[in-house]
Protein backbone atom coordinates (compact mmCIF):
# COMPACT_ATOMS: atom_id res chain seq x y z
CA UNK A 1 0.00 0.00 0.00
CA UNK A 2 1.85 3.52 -0.98
CA UNK A 3 1.96 6.10 2.03
CA UNK A 4 0.34 9.59 1.12
CA UNK A 5 2.38 12.65 1.01
CA UNK A 6 0.98 15.18 3.49
CA UNK A 7 2.30 18.60 2.89
CA UNK A 8 2.90 21.26 5.72
CA UNK A 9 -0.61 22.73 5.08
CA UNK A 10 -2.14 19.50 5.59
CA UNK A 11 0.39 18.27 8.62
CA UNK A 12 -0.71 21.78 10.28
CA UNK A 13 -4.50 21.29 9.81
CA UNK A 14 -3.92 17.63 11.56
CA UNK A 15 -2.64 19.26 14.41
CA UNK A 16 -5.13 22.59 14.45
CA UNK A 17 -7.77 19.48 14.29
CA UNK A 18 -6.47 17.94 17.11
CA UNK A 19 -6.03 20.34 19.59
CA UNK A 20 -9.53 21.97 18.84
CA UNK A 21 -11.31 18.86 19.62
CA UNK A 22 -8.71 18.05 22.39
CA UNK A 23 -9.94 21.01 24.42
CA UNK A 24 -13.41 19.48 25.10
CA UNK A 25 -12.58 15.44 24.51
CA UNK A 26 -9.21 14.20 23.91
CA UNK A 27 -9.65 10.99 23.32
CA UNK A 28 -11.94 12.08 20.44
CA UNK A 29 -9.36 14.09 19.15
CA UNK A 30 -6.71 11.26 18.48
CA UNK A 31 -9.95 8.89 17.48
CA UNK A 32 -10.56 11.56 14.83
CA UNK A 33 -7.03 12.08 13.78
CA UNK A 34 -6.78 7.56 13.11
CA UNK A 35 -10.35 8.54 10.94
CA UNK A 36 -8.67 11.21 9.05
CA UNK A 37 -5.35 8.90 8.57
CA UNK A 38 -6.81 6.00 7.60
CA UNK A 39 -8.86 7.79 4.61
CA UNK A 40 -5.66 9.52 3.99
CA UNK A 41 -4.07 5.81 3.39
CA UNK A 42 -6.61 4.56 1.29
CA UNK A 43 -6.71 7.71 -0.86
CA UNK A 44 -3.58 6.78 -1.77
CA UNK A 45 -4.20 3.58 -2.60
CA UNK A 46 -7.04 4.56 -4.63
CA UNK A 47 -6.00 7.90 -5.53
CA UNK A 48 -9.17 8.11 -8.09
CA UNK A 49 -11.72 8.23 -4.82
CA UNK A 50 -13.33 11.27 -3.96
CA UNK A 51 -15.12 14.01 -6.45
CA UNK A 52 -12.94 16.03 -8.79
CA UNK A 53 -12.43 20.00 -7.94
CA UNK A 54 -10.87 21.67 -11.18
CA UNK A 55 -11.65 24.93 -9.64
CA UNK A 56 -9.77 24.03 -6.51
CA UNK A 57 -6.57 23.03 -8.83
CA UNK A 58 -5.32 20.64 -11.77
CA UNK A 59 -6.17 17.24 -10.06
CA UNK A 60 -7.50 17.79 -7.05
CA UNK A 61 -9.69 15.72 -5.74
CA UNK A 62 -11.85 15.64 -2.10
CA UNK A 63 -13.35 13.17 0.10
CA UNK A 64 -14.97 13.51 2.97
CA UNK A 65 -14.44 12.08 6.71
CA UNK A 66 -16.92 13.38 8.96
CA UNK A 67 -17.30 17.34 8.83
CA UNK A 68 -13.71 17.27 7.19
CA UNK A 69 -12.83 17.36 3.58
CA UNK A 70 -9.17 15.75 2.58
CA UNK A 71 -7.94 17.16 -0.20
CA UNK A 72 -5.40 15.70 -2.36
CA UNK A 73 -4.22 15.73 -5.58
CA UNK A 74 -1.95 12.59 -7.34
CA UNK A 75 1.61 13.41 -8.77
CA UNK A 76 3.16 10.71 -10.79
CA UNK A 77 3.36 8.06 -8.43
CA UNK A 78 2.82 9.51 -4.91
CA UNK A 79 -0.97 11.02 -3.42
CA UNK A 80 -0.31 14.36 -2.37
CA UNK A 81 -2.41 15.37 0.93
CA UNK A 82 -2.99 19.02 0.49
CA UNK A 83 -5.29 20.06 3.26
CA UNK A 84 -7.45 18.65 5.75
CA UNK A 85 -10.00 21.47 6.94
CA UNK A 86 -13.75 21.23 8.47
CA UNK A 87 -16.17 21.27 5.46
CA UNK A 88 -17.99 24.62 6.92
CA UNK A 89 -14.62 26.30 5.74
CA UNK A 90 -14.22 28.49 2.33
CA UNK A 91 -11.00 26.64 0.69
CA UNK A 92 -10.77 28.73 -2.15
CA UNK A 93 -10.11 32.04 0.91
CA UNK A 94 -7.43 29.44 2.37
Amino acid sequence: MSQPYYTSAAQQDLTDILMCIAKDKPDAALAWIEKIEAKCLLIASSPEIGKSKPAIGKNVRASVVGRYVIFHRRVNDQVDILRVIPGDRNIIEL
